[in-house]
């Protein structure tokens, strides 16, 4: 290293001269590390799992949504997209949107990745979350979506569909809650919000198991529009953190409320464990298979929907099975749970061949579904494996 012995008017008059010598040292000793860039205060990121029959048009509509909302995004914020779809010409990407620049490619795949692996998907998040740190997280997962329904079990769907072959076609591989779970977890962050924009994920059973990563689960417990979440209008909601993620869903409802129309709510992990308590104690005196006659359905069992067990409205079964005093005390800890709820009259099925998508509970119905055991059903032993069944069973031992 050659040394100088710098004198001009800018540093003739200064007594410590010695300051700037060995300030220029310093920085001759280190010009190549480079300073880690600073945190921005959330980072939203929307995982789409398109490589599907919903690749065209939903998957690349969507995309487009979020381009146009790119100008709305606070400063302190980016919204980052894995995208993959069904396209041959082209591998699944990361793309980060802002205020400023708008749409940059921050990652180019060369293969393509069966987005619902664990692997792929934690892989995928370590990118966002080295090139983006940030103070709070927020994940939206696209796709579709079967709630708690264990993989590799007809109708073989939880959340997300990829068939590995670039296929619009819906098979392959899914991805399970418990996974999803243990991913976030190996991502060291906790996630404001998980926002499925997918259908059917609004149970008891998925937040529960979400609990411990996430601060609020956004989803429908029936089926959503096949055009999903209006993004350009949802932009700013999933730039939010914190108490102020429930903004999502009422965005969500307010776009489709008078159109295809929507249930949708906003579901607080943090108060799960107190509705679990309130719960177990009414189920415990219940029959192994209690009436399911009048409880809101979001689903019947049917051939088309390749036997899918039912979505009940959790607020409906225990309006139907208790009084009115105990349904209005177990409420107030569904209120905390559950804060933010909406149901149009109406949402869009396409099941209507087996059931009338309206509802028909008004009084009781809380957009949050959970499983009932059916005589002879094939779900039931599948479902006394999730953590929320578990616990229940736990708590009636202990009453």
């Amino acid at each position: 290293m050659v040394f100088y012995c710098i004198k001009s008017r800018t540093f003739a008059g200064m007594k410590h001269w010695w300051i700037v010598f060995f300030a220029l040292f310093a920085v001759a000793c280190h010009d190549d590390l480079k300073l880690p860039p600073t945190p921005l205060k959330h980072v939203a990121v929307v995982y789409i799992i398109a490589e599907n029959e919903l690749s065209t048009p939903f998957a690349v509509e969507d995309l487009n949504e979020i381009r146009l909302g790119a100008a709305s995004i606070p400063d302190s914020c980016k919204v980052v997209v894995y995208f993959d779809n069904s396209r041959t010409d082209q591998q699944p990407q990361i793309l980060s949107y802002d205020n400023k620049e708008g749409e940059k490619l921050v990652y180019q795949y060369r293969n393509d990745p069966i987005s619902t692996d664990s692997a792929a998907m934690q892989q995928a998040l370590k990118v966002i979350i080295d090139k983006f740190p940030a103070h709070h997280y927020g994940l939206t997962l696209w796709s579709h979506g079967s709630g708690w329904i264990p993989q590799n079990k007809a109708p073989r769907r939880t959340i997300g569909q990829d068939n590995g072959r670039n296929a619009i076609l819906n098979s392959g591989q899914e991805m399970e809650i418990t996974t999803l779970a243990n991913v976030l977890k190996k991502t060291k962050q906790h996630w404001d919000y998980v926002f499925f924009d997918a259908c059917f994920m609004q149970c008891v059973e998925v937040g529960y198991e979400l609990r411990d990563v996430t601060d609020w689960c956004i989803a429908s417990p029936a089926e959503i529009p096949g055009f999903g979440a209006p993004y350009t209008q949802l932009i700013t909601d999933l730039c939010s953190e914190g108490d102020d993620a429930w903004h999502i869903a009422q965005t969500y409802f307010d776009y489709y409320r008078y159109k295809e129309g929507l249930v949708i709510s906003a579901m607080k992990t943090s108060e799960l464990e107190g509705l679990a308590q309130a719960t177990a104690p009414l189920l415990a005196t219940l029959p192994e298979f209690p009436s399911t006659s009048g409880i809101q359905q979001y689903l019947v069992y049917n051939s088309a929907s390749v036997w899918k067990p039912e979505y009940f409205d959790m607020g409906s079964a225990i309006g139907q099975w208790f009084s009115a005093e105990q349904y209005a005390t177990w409420l107030q800890a569904l209120e905390r749970a559950v804060p933010h709820r909406y149901a149009s009259n109406r949402w869009l099925s396409i099941f209507t061949d087996y059931f009338n998508p309206v509802i028909i509970d008004p009084e009781h119905v809380v957009s949050m579904s959970m499983y009932i055991p059916v005589e002879g059903h094939k779900w039931n032993d599948y479902y006394g494996q999730t953590s929320w069944w578990k616990e229940i069973e736990k708590l009636k031992i202990e009453d």
